[in-house]
């Protein structure tokens, strides 16, 4: 008698996402159930809203008090802000993935025979959705910046935009596309944006889009890059869908926690690792002057921070030319705040680590001075730099409120969940953890009041 052999029946992936469906909705709480129903229409309500609030506003309402200078530097203003929207969206495209898998899915879904592509078109649609919302804002915020009052094609080239990102993130992270691809289209964004401002100087400006046959030219590449880019998940491998795990679940825990210090913590890794091997330095003898001599190293290995003090007073600079006082004023506060925080990283490393602080035996006070320097000597250079922009009144209070600020925020302790309750009618009220959350922005929030008085 001869034996045979059937052939297992691979089950479809719309057969497995069913069942799994079931399962959890099988399995999930009632009170759950009322709890996300209640929650979907909170978040519904509020969307609608901040949409209805959007669609009604003045076309000027951003415009006129940002920009002096005719609405030539609105347009392009608007232009430049749309190009850099654009390159920072494909940088957190790439960086998220922008499809991801959990451990589970990967291990119990993604390794068995069923067709991967039907598994993952529902995750690239969602991913999609993403960029095409952020788009919207973007290309809301955009027809703000002109002034335009026809505000619908700015805004469809953004959702447009944000659609044509995601998909080119995902074609790239599916290898349909090298990836080089991204790096040159960042910079080529940046680059433009570059270009119009400098064009906007020698008084010739792009006009601001309001005319929808453009916006439907447009449409027909981002839609076919859109199915490509669907069509192409197939080829992800686990790898790449793990890409960008560790980057979701510090947001994720973050969120959760409402600490940041956990997404903090992750993006400071990926950089160091971006920088690689590094030359080993002799530290001093002393302490103070080794730990000074650290944070000067921190700095000499990754001198992006010098890029970013250069561009905080370049922008002070031109605000001047093409903004009111009080928009300087405010990029002046903004600006030193964002390079305190940056070459403040050392005193956070010390802060943030107790057993670092035992291990180097002496007190709080004397292990936070050498780290104060380095941040102090910054801020004061931009400081000085930007002295003639700002005036001398409104530079000496956005440097005081940015070093006060940030000294806060670096100096905080851990987190802690079980400080004081204040019990409402509509539930407890975390009184204690609101405490810790906003340490140091009411200082940022003083300098800004003062500011406001004084130009």
């Amino acid at each position: 008698m001869a034996l045979t052999e059937s052939v297992p029946v691979v089950p479809g992936a719309r057969e497995i996402l069913s069942v799994r469906r079931g399962f959890i909705r099988g399995n999930a709480v009632r009170e759950n159930r009322t709890g996300t129903t209640v929650l979907l229409m909170l978040s519904a309500y509020v969307v609608g809203g901040v949409v209805w609030w959007a669609a009604t506003r003045p076309a000027s309402v951003i415009g006129s008090v940002l920009f002096t200078a005719g609405p030539g530097w609105a347009a392009t203003g608007a232009w430049v802000f749309f190009a850099l929207a654009v390159s920072g969206g494909l940088s957190l495209a790439r960086a998220f993935g922008p499809v991801g898998a959990s451990a589970p899915d990967a291990l119990w879904l993604l390794s068995t025979p069923v067709d991967r592509g039907a598994l993952l078109r529902v995750r690239v649609g969602l991913a999609l959705a993403v960029g095409a919302a952020a788009g919207t804002v973007a290309g809301r915020f955009t027809a703000y910046i002109a002034g335009a009052s026809l505000w619908g094609p700015l805004t469809v080239l953004g959702t447009l935009g944000g659609v044509v990102v995601v998909a080119v993130a995902v074609l790239v992270q599916s290898r349909r596309l090298p990836h080089p691809v991204l790096p040159l289209l960042r910079w080529s964004f940046v680059s433009a944006g570059l270009g119009l401002t400098v064009a906007a100087v020698v008084q010739w400006a792009v006009p601001v889009l309001t005319a929808w046959p453009v916006v439907f030219v447009a449409a027909a590449p981002a839609a076919a890059v859109a199915m490509w880019a669907v069509a192409s998940c197939r080829y992800l491998s686990r790898a790449d869908l793990g890409s960008g795990s560790d980057l979701t679940s510090g947001a994720q825990a973050s969120l959760t926690s409402l600490d940041l210090s956990v997404l903090a913590g992750i993006l400071e890794e990926r950089a160091w690792r971006r920088v690689g091997r590094s030359v080993s330095r002799r530290l001093p003898a002393g302490r103070a002057a080794a730990l000074l001599r650290a944070d000067l190293l921190r700095y000499g290995r990754r001198p992006s921070a010098y890029t970013v003090a250069a561009a905080v007073v370049v922008a002070v600079w031109f605000a001047t030319v093409v903004g009111t006082p009080l928009l300087v004023a405010f990029i002046g506060l903004g600006g030193s705040f964002w390079v305190a925080m940056l070459f403040s990283a050392g005193l956070r490393d010390i802060c943030g680590d107790p057993a670092l602080r035992v291990l180097l035996g002496a007190g709080d006070r004397a292990l936070r001075r050498p780290m104060l320097i380095v941040p102090a000597a910054a801020l004061g250079l931009t400081g000085m730099l930007t002295f003639l922009a700002t005036g001398p009144v409104a530079a000496v209070i956005s440097a005081a409120g940015a070093a006060l600020a940030a000294y806060r925020i670096r100096t905080r302790p851990s987190r802690s969940y079980d400080g004081l309750l204040l019990i409402t009618n509509t539930g407890p009220l975390p009184i204690d953890l609101i405490r810790q959350l906003i340490r140091g922005l009411p200082i940022l929030s003083v300098a800004g009041a003062l500011l406001v008085q004084v130009v």
